[in-house]
């Protein structure tokens, strides 16, 4: 009896792979993973934000893969890959804690799990709601902080620009009141004195006592 192989010989090269890449189900994400090293050194739970790969087969919900994402991988699935690095998140209104430099990836990816998406958020989140993260009073004085900071510089850079503003227009009323002014004097050079009627008579006088005219 021959066995049959249960396999077609072209997955194995190049052109069959890449077909059967397309019927694939690819995503790449952010996941925080333990860094045993740095864990050890500072002897508390250290983590760091690793690009993951999830790669599952239709059908088959026992087959695939889960595994921090490759040189390989990323080559290997470019559209996906580029369609990760694309993605964005837009919270209603405020400052994306993803933006926040106070806070880590891996705390903001938590955060956000609990719709709490931006450092508003996270300033003005209720202390009922609080009691769900440690160390979350902490954060919430940061953000407080780091939002009053931020609006004090905002109103300063309003100040500033305001006086820049009445400076210009000081400035150009200034130079349109001096061209007004130029256009109403007359010029001393070019117009010549108008004989008074007294400088007539006389020099009418003059020409009939002589008997000249």
């Amino acid at each position: 009896m021959i066995a049959t192989a249960e396999y077609d010989y072209k997955d194995f090269t190049p052109q069959g792979q890449q077909n059967g890449d397309e019927t694939l189900l690819v995503k790449f994400f952010i996941k925080a993973r333990q860094d045993e090293v740095a864990t050890k050194d500072k002897g508390h739970p250290i983590f760091k934000d690793v690009e993951y790969i999830d790669i599952k087969i239709p059908g088959n919900r026992s087959g695939g893969a889960c595994r921090p994402a490759s040189y390989a991988d990323k080559q290997r699935f470019p559209r996906h890959y580029a369609a990760f690095q694309q993605r964005v998140e837009a919270p209603i209104e405020g400052t994306p804690l993803t933006e926040w430099p106070l806070i880590t990836r891996s705390q903001a990816e938590e955060f956000s799990f609990h719709n709490i998406k931006t450092v508003e958020h996270l300033a003005d989140l209720s202390d009922t709601h609080a009691t769900n993260f440690m160390g979350i009073n902490a954060l919430k004085k940061k953000a407080k902080a780091w939002l009053e900071s931020a609006g004090k510089a905002a109103d300063a850079n309003a100040i500033a620009e305001r006086d820049d503003r009445i400076a210009t227009l000081e400035a150009q009323v200034e130079k349109l009141l001096a061209l007004n002014e130029a256009k109403a004097t007359p010029d001393p050079v070019t117009e010549e004195p108008k004989p008074t009627p007294t400088r007539r008579k006389r020099a009418r006088k003059k020409v009939t006592e002589d008997g000249t005219l």
